[in-house]
């Protein structure tokens, strides 16, 4: 097996792994509950609102990101980001679908789908992670001028670091202001990352 082989396969145990992390801790939750037919909502909620899984799910997509990139050669990168944003969006699409079916048994799949839609915000990360894959789906293939934005871009990682805090240091008081504000930071960063800044003038020739 050579080094590209090896790279695509931890690549893609990467992405795998923020959907293991959450079941096996799900099962360690939900044995602590004793097993039942259902899967318990506290366990459903001790999942979705772990703020360790949601920063290791997102270390976890961002590593394979750079790992699947740097695995190409130079003149074809551009040529891959394509597809991984693809990639990135059907992966955000698989999970919100994931965690809304999961919601539903974690409420006995009940037809009324008001326990379910209250699960599903106040799990806080179920929205959160997918689009965060949403916004880094996009970013991958957005062209940044780094010699203009370098201090801007660190200010923007910053913000980008600071959501999993406010989620859930605010959420876990009001969870619409939580989830309202780690998505005005997001978008802040994503402004951030994507302003170019005014291109200089040049100066006019003398006579």
């Amino acid at each position: 097996m050579n080094r590209r082989e090896v790279y695509e396969d931890i690549s893609f145990l990467l992405l795998l792994l923020p959907f293991f992390a959450a079941a096996l801790y799900a099962l360690y939750l939900w044995a602590g509950e004793g097993f039942s037919f259902f899967l318990p909502r506290q366990a459903y909620l001790g999942v979705t609102r772990n703020p360790y899984l949601f920063l290791l799910g997102t270390l976890a997509i961002l590593l394979s990101t750079v790992m699947e990139v740097s695995n190409e050669e130079r003149a074809r990168r551009s040529e891959r980001v394509l597809p991984l944003s693809r990639r990135l969006q059907k992966l955000a699409a698989a999970s919100f679908v994931l965690a809304i079916i999961t919601a539903w048994y974690a409420n006995g799949f009940s037809p009324d789908l008001s326990g379910t839609g209250a699960d599903l915000f106040s799990g806080r990360y179920t929205i959160v992670f997918p689009g965060l894959l949403v916004f880094l789906s996009f970013l991958i293939v957005t062209p940044i001028s780094l010699r203009s934005l370098a201090q801007m871009k660190t200010a923007a990682v910053i913000l980008l670091l600071a959501v999993p805090a406010v989620i859930y240091e605010v959420g876990k008081r009001n969870t619409l202001l939580g989830l309202g504000g780690s998505l005005f930071l997001t978008i802040l960063a994503a402004a951030m990352l994507s302003w170019k800044g005014k291109p200089s003038k040049k100066s006019l020739p003398t006579q």
